[in-house]
C-alpha cells in the first residue's frame, strides 16, 4: 500500500470520532472558571515568586536577611559554646 493511501485512510478513521454536543461550551467554561479562580486568590505563592524574580532590589534584600540570619546564627552558637556552662546546663 502506497503511504499517501496509508495515511488517507488514517484521516478518514479519524475524522468519525464523536463529540458530545455540549463539548465547547464545557471546555470553555472550565476554562473560565479556572480564570476566576486564578483572580480570586490576590496573593497566592506563584505570585509571591514573580514579584520577587522580577525586582532586583527584593532579591538583594532576602539574600541579604539571610546570610544575616546566618551569622547571627552562627554568633549565637559561638556564645553557647564558650560560655559558662549556663546555657548548655
Amino acid at each position: 500500500m502506497k503511504p499517501q493511501q496509508v495515511y488517507d485512510r488514517w484521516k478518514r478513521q479519524k475524522r468519525e470520532i464523536d463529540v458530545k454536543p455540549g463539548f465547547a461550551d464545557e471546555a470553555m467554561n472550565r476554562i473560565h472558571t479556572w480564570e476566576r479562580e486564578r483572580r480570586s486568590r490576590v496573593l497566592s505563592i506563584e505570585r509571591l515568586v514573580e514579584l520577587v524574580s522580577l525586582h532586583p532590589a527584593v532579591k538583594t534584600a532576602f539574600v541579604a536577611a539571610g546570610a544575616m540570619t546566618g551569622v547571627v546564627r552562627l554568633i549565637i552558637m559561638v556564645i553557647v559554646i564558650l560560655s559558662d556552662g549556663v546555657a548548655n546546663g
